[in-house]
C-alpha cells in the first residue's frame, strides 16, 4: 500500500505532458501484455484444436468408409471361398499358403494351438505381402486372424508379426 502511495505521489509530481506520456505508455504496455499473455495463447490453442478436430473428423470418415467396404468385401468374399478340406490341419494350410504367397522365407515359427488354430511368427516380411497373404487365408481357406502384434522392422516397408490364426 505504501508503494502505491509513493507511485501516486511520483505521478502527481510530474508535469501534465509527462503524465500523459506515462499514461499512454501504460496503456500500450497493458495492451501488449494482454495480447501476449492472454489473447495470443487462447487464439493459438483454439486454432490448434480446430485443426485437430478437422483431422479427427477426416479419419473418422475414412474409417467409416473402410468399415463399409470391409463389410461389403466380407459378404461378397464368403461366397467365393474355395472348398477346402476342413480336416486338414491349420498349420499345414498356413505353411502351404505362405509358400505360395512368398512369405515362407520369413516364417520363423509356426505352432499348432488346436486342430483349428495356429500361432505364427514372421520376421522382416513385406507389410503389403503379409496383408495379401492374410486376405488369401481368410477368403480362400476360412482362416482369420484372432490376435496380432505387428512391429515395424528396421528396413522400410517390412514388419515383424506375431499372430494367432483360427479357422472359422
Amino acid at each position: 500500500m505504501r508503494q502505491l502511495h509513493h507511485l501516486l505521489d511520483w505521478y502527481h509530481g510530474l508535469q501534465q505532458r509527462e503524465r500523459q506520456l506515462v499514461l499512454a505508455a501504460s496503456i500500450v504496455i497493458t495492451a501488449t501484455l494482454f495480447y501476449l499473455i492472454i489473447w495470443e495463447p487462447i487464439h493459438n490453442s483454439v486454432a490448434e484444436q480446430s485443426q485437430k478436430y478437422q483431422s479427427q473428423s477426416e479419419i473418422l470418415q475414412w474409417m467409416q468408409n473402410a468399415a463399409n467396404e470391409v463389410r461389403l468385401l466380407k459378404s461378397s468374399g464368403s461366397t467365393n471361398r474355395r472348398k477346402v478340406d476342413s480336416t486338414q490341419a491349420v498349420t499345414l494350410v498356413v505353411e502351404k499358403s505362405a509358400n505360395l504367397a512368398g512369405i515362407k522365407p520369413f516364417l520363423s515359427k509356426l505352432e499348432s494351438t488346436s486342430d483349428k488354430g495356429a500361432r505364427v511368427t514372421i520376421d522382416a516380411a513385406s507389410f503389403d505381402q503379409l496383408l495379401l497373404w492374410l486376405n488369401t487365408l481368410q477368403s480362400q481357406y476360412g482362416i482369420s486372424v484372432t490376435s496380432a502384434n505387428l512391429d515395424r522392422d528396421d528396413k522400410p516397408g517390412t514388419v515383424n508379426a506375431r499372430m494367432t490364426l483360427k479357422r472359422d
